[in-house]
């Protein structure tokens, strides 16, 4: 007889398995990949399948700390020669977002609480969900829940299918792009010498984990906001930032603070691994009864939500902001905060370095989101 967490482990492993196999099927040229794993998740949800919420929470900080520390030290060299595109594709996108979310709770019969859940869903934005939920009341927030839970997947699948699509619309070069978004490496190098410099374990997993517990306590750090409201950047945001910073010093005295990378690129996928299944479990809990509730309605504008920013962010970085095309996918994937899209993107392209155009432009979308959700519900009630 196996015990629960047997069970739980047994099943984690069995999405992940089947997960991989419809992920790596091709259809003229596009899969899903990894995020197969969310979408078989997603079934098993569906069938009644429960996993624990540290499952997720975990791979979330194991994806997006190996996805810091991948960045390297280009990361503010390209906040200097980016930074100011980053931020405008950022608040285009959310700006277009929240402006057709507000056309909804005025125009159309969906409530104000509904609507902000289903842009959440749509920006795949789960600290957003959360300055939602908190805004509202307990009734309203079973209906930014309902949105979200509803939309989130979809948001996640056209975004993933989208960063494969978009580079062949513009018969994208990759050799090109790859030599356009790499900083070159031929300055002087300023590494120290090896002498006297510390690494605790051969592997560098005591570093990884002081990035996480760091990343972690950065996250509990709430910055007060206009109206009564806070933000954070919450586990995610926390270890991202800290993963950066360790990949960017490098050494701190004695402490060499470098992880190789044929350790980085496994750490970011079980992370993903675990991630991918405990969230798709996750939103495949109710998706019936929201269906059968509101109908196919929400969807419908859910699908909107994600495709009509995502399109103008696209019109945005490659027509008026004029990013190379790996830049301008990596700050778009960011803008609209799927960590899914990055981890396509990086397989799409054969290059981690689309992981600085990200962890850019993340901080600043989270920002954005949880003040724009407040601001739509305030002027909403």
């Amino acid at each position: 007889m196996l015990t629960a967490t047997v069970q739980e482990i047994l099943l984690i492993f069995i999405i992940a398995f089947i997960g991989y196999v419809i992920g790596s099927i091709q259809i003229k040229g596009i899969r899903l990949g990894v995020s197969g794993i969310f979408l078989v998740g997603m079934i098993f949800g569906h069938l009644g399948v429960k996993l624990s919420d540290v499952t997720q929470t975990i791979g979330l900080i194991l994806s997006i700390t190996a996805m810091g520390f991948s960045a390297g030290p280009g990361f503010i060299q390209r906040l200097r020669k980016n930074g100011f595109q980053y931020v405008c594709l950022c608040l285009s996108t959310a700006t277009t977002g929240g402006l057709l979310c507000y056309f909804l709770i005025r125009f159309t019969e969906i409530e104000a609480p509904l609507a902000v859940g289903i842009l959440t869903g749509a920006f795949t934005t789960s600290p957003g969900f959360a300055a939602a939920k908190e805004a509202v009341s307990a009734e309203a927030a079973i209906q930014v829940a309902s949105g979200y839970g509803l939309i989130y997947p979809i948001g996640v699948i056209i975004k993933v299918l989208s960063i494969q699509v978009i580079p062949r619309i513009f018969h994208a070069d990759f050799d090109l792009e790859r030599q356009l978004i790499t900083i070159d490496d031929s300055k002087p190098s300023n590494e120290q010498s090896k002498e006297g410099v510390c690494r605790i374990d051969k592997f560098g997993f005591s570093v990884f984990s002081l990035a996480v517990v760091l990343g972690l306590i950065l996250g509990t750090v709430t910055v007060p906001l206009p109206g009564g409201g806070e933000f954070s950047l919450g586990p995610t945001g926390g270890s991202l930032v800290m993963g950066l910073l360790f990949s960017g010093v490098g050494q701190i005295g004695f402490l060499n603070l470098k992880i190789e990378k044929e350790i980085i690129n496994p750490m970011k996928e079980i992370g993903l691994l675990l991630f991918f299944a405990g969230a798709g479990v996750e939103g495949g809990h109710g998706v019936e009864n929201i269906l059968m509730t509101h109908g196919i309605v929400p969807l419908i504008y859910g699908v909107i939500l994600v495709l009509v920013p995502l399109l103008t962010g696209v019109l945005m970085f490659r027509y008026v902001l004029k990013l190379p095309m790996l830049n301008g996918l990596g700050s778009m994937a960011a803008s609209m905060t799927c960590t899914p899209s990055l981890a396509v993107l990086i397989q799409v392209s054969g290059t981690d370095d689309v992981t600085s155009a990200y962890a850019t432009t993340y901080p600043i979308a989270l920002i954005t989101l949880v003040i724009l959700v407040q601001v739509l519900l305030h002027v909403s009630f």
